[in-house]
């Protein structure tokens, strides 16, 4: 009874460390638009300008995407928005993404597991 006891506590703490973990986000401080998140490096969300990750455009070289591919990351940085183009300057050959991005320039990538 006591090892079943036990087993109970010790998958309740599991389970519930995991959830906390995972969802951790914080939204950008209002002074100084800066954000912190927990992800999983996914290299096919990589663009010419970064990686996507959690609604934001990291700034990642392919390297480095390369070495933190499947790993799962904490990521600080400074938030900028770059905006999209509106339907009235889609005149003829404008390339640009239709709306707003946020973009992490110089993000702070800190490893939390090498999954």
């Amino acid at each position: 009874m006591k090892y079943i006891l036990i087993l109970i506590f010790i998958l309740q703490a599991q389970v519930s460390s995991a959830q906390t973990t995972d969802t951790l986000k914080k939204k950008p401080d209002k002074a100084s638009n800066v954000v912190t998140f927990i992800t999983k490096v996914d290299i096919a969300n990589a663009t010419k300008d970064g990686i996507y990750m959690n609604g934001y455009v990291v700034n990642l070289d392919h390297q480095r995407a390369k070495k933190l591919n499947g790993k799962k990351i904490r990521v600080t940085g400074k938030v900028t928005i770059v905006r999209g183009l509106n339907n009235e300057e889609k005149k003829a050959l404008v390339q640009g993404r239709d709306g707003d991005t946020k973009h992490i320039e110089s993000p702070k990538i800190e490893i939390i597991s090498k999954q």
